[in-house]
């Protein structure tokens, strides 16, 4: 029985293929759950200060030390402050609506990045917090960004965040017209 080069190779292909598409199907779903590269991820180091979500502790607060006010039309607003060494420092930013739906067309309206010390973050593993405040006498209702820095490192550090705002937003707490706001933030952690 003579077999013909084609016919050993369709043999071989359907002994092959299936294999091969296993390998290429598991290779996208591997390339799809990797984080992109260069961002922080919760629980990366920069340095020895870890980058982590903002959970159920008692961490201080950035802004009981900084400024966190934009600028009242796109622009950049720096602020410098100092932030005593603790243990957990929460630096998540975010928006105050005067009730929830406004809070969540608020939070569709805008996309945002954050940079510590250069290194760009990704904001979106880090996931948000929903929460109520006293704001003017009245109680708003705020989201934010769930991030946190622990085993602080003394010296300077800096908090660049920018925020787009991508569409305006009727009776917008904070007046918010469309266009790129910065807040650079650079505080000097001491003892």
């Amino acid at each position: 029985m003579k077999v013909e080069f084609s016919d050993a190779l369709k043999s071989l292909e359907s002994k092959i293929f299936p294999q091969f598409a296993l390998l290429v199907l598991l290779g996208s779903i591997l390339t799809s759950c990797a984080k992109p590269s260069g961002m922080i991820w919760p629980s990366d180091k920069i340095g020895k200060m870890r980058v982590n979500r903002y959970g159920h502790t008692n961490a201080n607060v950035i802004w009981d030390y900084c400024n966190n006010a934009m600028t009242a039309e796109p622009g950049i607003q720096t602020t410098e402050c100092k932030v005593p060494l603790v243990s957990e420092l929460f630096i998540g930013l975010g928006v105050a609506g005067a009730d929830k739906l406004q809070r969540d067309a608020l939070w569709a309206a805008r996309t945002w990045e954050l940079y510590i010390d250069g290194y760009a973050v990704d904001l979106k593993a880090f996931n948000i917090a929903d929460f109520d405040a006293g704001q003017g006498g009245k109680t708003t209702k705020n989201r934010v960004w769930r991030i946190r820095l622990r085993d602080l490192t003394e010296g300077k550090h800096t908090l660049h965040y920018v925020m787009h705002v991508n569409q305006p937003v009727e009776n917008d707490l904070s007046s918010s017209i469309p266009g790129t706001y910065e807040l650079v933030v650079n505080f000097t952690v001491e003892k």
